[in-house]
């Protein structure tokens, strides 16, 4: 083991070595940052000048922190954004190895074999982060729940935008703690027929055997795509052991299959989208107790879209949209064995929303976005099924949302504020604003960052509520970041947060001696809770390859913690998650066809239930750092007609650990060892 991190961390420093040949120590004015020149500076500029790859990736317009589009650096957010290019190169196998890129990320084990994510230290499995495939809201609407189980098609995405932080004033009640934005590849981007291809194979079974076919063209003002995905894998190839010593092998019982079908069709304004995202899972481990066998389990959701949007004028912008979402989360088809117990859960769940809004340029320097948002929720049960609160079959919630935003430009800084309101017939109101300002000085940027956020309850989450009704949890989150071109190929950022989360919804279990469940469900704690800490950002990009860096830290130690996650043994960290996350990517292209990149995750001491003593309660386990290696080789022609490359992922065989980030009787849960993947793509492009 010490030998061969040893071999590999002198192969990855010398591609520091190797990088920085290219990299200069003059410092400059950002020249293709254009948006605080004047008519003279711009005109002054030489046309000749051409941007670095750098200078690309940190300039490219985002859309997803702000109604107006603006560049990271100044977006009024803290933002990260992945190209299809990183993904490419970093020989990434799903959308988990992907988000592991990102400062502050982590994933955490929930529940029946599903995999959920934390933000900052803190568990948002259940609706404080927002996923938008092309627009299209993914969280699921019973729990409000996210899937990170080889459901989502990488080879089709074209960059991914992450806020870091508060998005609610902007997309309402599932943007509490961060939105993940994932733009696919749409018609002008394909040209043509993509097809792509990953085998990933362990020393006992096979990981994932996938397949993705996309087809798509632009023509004049009509443009159009169409991708399927279909995967075929698997959680782990490691045997899980429960809190009682009970053990099974997860091969052949830890199924990841899924399908998705993504088509989008565009005429000027006019557009369609059409999204079949499901997943078809076993599920083995549940709860606290190893079950007899293996149990279906599938998430199907179908979502669809019309949006419209017309330029009315030089200064105005008109967009309306329609959206329409149907899914069928957590649905276990068949009943348990009577020696397991338990009954079948299904549910429907259909969300119609209409979006009506304005963008308005009042002067050149100040903008306004305005608009008003409404959903209607409709759920059901079957087979006698009712909802616990209410008693009834079906339930209908309605929302609206009127919002405003403005983006004010001054020799200052700039300055954006906004303000959303939501409206529920279920949970009452929630009033969401936020104030940004951002600032440019020569190669330093600096932003200063307020918003108040909440989470919205979930159709479960008050129907599997005690007493009282539930509130929606609500949350102030300022943010402080200074970011800092060094030359033309590197960028560093390093930001600061604090979190403070009052009426934070949480799942409990009441049980007796005997760990025999008597009592679950939802409620809100009494106390504030929340986070502090910091997240680094290091960035290097030169036609000779790049590096990625990143680190980020939380505690908790001047916050209260919810009694559900804290550590006793340790009063500075959230059950489950690592204080400290560390992770490194470096490429070097070889020549214009080859490249190589290796790649390290580390994660900090955690923390999670792993057995029972013998009156039945819990025992909390201190688990070492997790630390993985990865390296992947590839190769693209010059006519970016075919690409192959092969990679190594967990190189030193380390068991990867899901540890449950809240006290439910529930062991960490193994993911996969040792995996060798092939990864295959063909693009045959039409003529013009």
């Amino acid at each position: 083991m010490k030998r061969i991190l040893h071999i590999f961390m002198v192969v990855l420093f010398s591609y520091f070595k190797i990088l920085a040949q290219d990299t200069t120590k003059t410092h400059f004015s950002d020249s293709t940052d254009f948006s605080n020149l004047s008519i003279d500076e711009l005109m002054k500029l030489k046309s000749t000048y051409q941007s670095s790859e750098m200078e690309k990736l940190i300039n490219q317009s985002i859309e997803v922190a702000s109604r107006k589009p603006l560049s990271a650096k100044k977006s009024p957010s803290v933002v990260s954004v992945i190209t299809a290019e990183e993904i490419e190169k970093s020989g990434a196998r799903d959308l988990v190895d992907i988000l592991q890129m990102v400062p502050g990320i982590d994933f955490n084990m929930d529940v029946q074999g599903s995999i959920g994510i934390s933000i900052r230290g803190i568990w948002a499995q259940e609706g404080k982060v927002l996923l938008l495939l092309d627009g299209q809201e993914m969280n699921e609407i019973a729990f409000a729940s996210l899937q990170f189980n080889q459901g989502y098609p990488i080879s089709q995405i074209k960059k991914i935008e992450v806020i870091r932080g508060p998005g609610s004033a902007s997309y309402g009640g599932y943007a509490e703690y961060a939105v993940i934005n994932i733009i696919t590849k749409n018609g002008e981007d394909i040209k043509g027929v993509n097809a792509s291809s990953t085998i990933g194979q362990t020393a006992n079974t096979y990981a994932r055997q996938n397949i993705n076919l996309s087809i798509g063209q632009k023509m004049n003002d009509f443009s159009y795509s169409l991708s399927g995905y279909l995967n075929h894998g698997q959680r782990s190839n490691l045997n899980y052991t429960d809190v009682y010593g009970s053990t099974y092998s997860m091969v052949g019982n830890s199924t990841l299959n899924a399908l998705n079908i993504n088509f989008g069709v565009q005429y000027k304004g006019l557009s369609f989208r059409y999204i079949q995202d499901n997943l078809y899972t076993t599920e083995r481990d549940q709860f606290d107790k190893i079950l007899s066998k293996a149990y279906k389990q599938n998430f199907l959701t179908s979502l669809c879209e019309i949006k419209y949007q017309k330029q009315m004028s030089k200064n105005f912008q008109f967009q309306s949209k329609v959206n329409y979402k149907h899914g069928l989360p957590w649905n276990n088809p068949v009943a348990l064995d009577s020696i397991d117990g338990g009954e079948p859960y299904k549910i429907t769940t259909d969300r119609y929303r209409g979006n009506v809004a304005g963008i308005w340029d009042i002067h050149r320097s100040i903008n306004l976005a305005f608009g008003l948002e409404a959903y209607y929720d409709i759920a059901s049960k079957k087979d006698n099924q009712i909802f616990a609160k209410d008693s009834v079959h079906t339930l209908y919630y309605l929302n609206y949302a009127p919002y405003v935003q403005s983006l004010i430009k001054t020799r200052f800084a700039n300055i954006t504020a906004g303000i959303r309101y939501d409206v529920n017939s279920a949970f009452g109101s929630a009033l969401n604003p936020r104030i940004g300002i951002t600032k440019k000085i020569a190669s330093l940027n600096i932003k200063a960052l307020y918003a108040s956020s909440f989470r919205a309850p979930a159709i479960e989450n008050i129907q599997s509520s005690l007493g009282s009704a539930i509130k929606p949890e609500k949350s102030q989150t300022f943010e402080l970041e200074v970011g800092y071109q060094i030359n033309r190929s590197s960028y560093f950022s390093i930001n600061t947060f604090d979190i403070t989360t009052k009426n934070s919804i949480h799942y409990f279990i009441y049980a007796d001696s005997n760990s025999i469940v008597s009592k679950e469900g939802y409620d809100n704690i009494s106390k504030s809770i929340g986070t502090q800490g910091l997240e680094i950002e290091y960035k290097f990009k030169s036609p000779s390859g790049s590096i990625t860096s990143s680190y980020s830290f939380y505690t908790t130690a001047n916050k209260n913690v919810d009694e559900a996650t804290e550590v006793p043994a340790n009063k500075n960290v959230n059950l489950g998650i690592a204080n400290h996350k560390l992770s490194l990517f470096g490429t070097i292209n070889l020549n214009k066809a080859f490249f190589i990149t290796s790649s390290i995750f580390v994660l900090g001491k955690r923390y999670g239930y792993s057995s029972v003593d013998s009156l039945g309660n819990g025992i909390i386990t201190a688990y070492n750092p997790q630390l993985q290696l990865n390296l992947f080789v590839g190769y693209k022609n010059a006519k970016n007609s075919f690409s192959i490359g092969f990679g190594i992922r967990n190189i030193t065989n380390q068991t990867i650990l899901y540890i449950q980030p809240y006290n439910s009787y529930h062991n960490a849960l193994p993911g996969m060892g040792r995996e060798f993947n092939l990864k295959m793509a063909y693009y045959f492009n039409y003529k013009k």
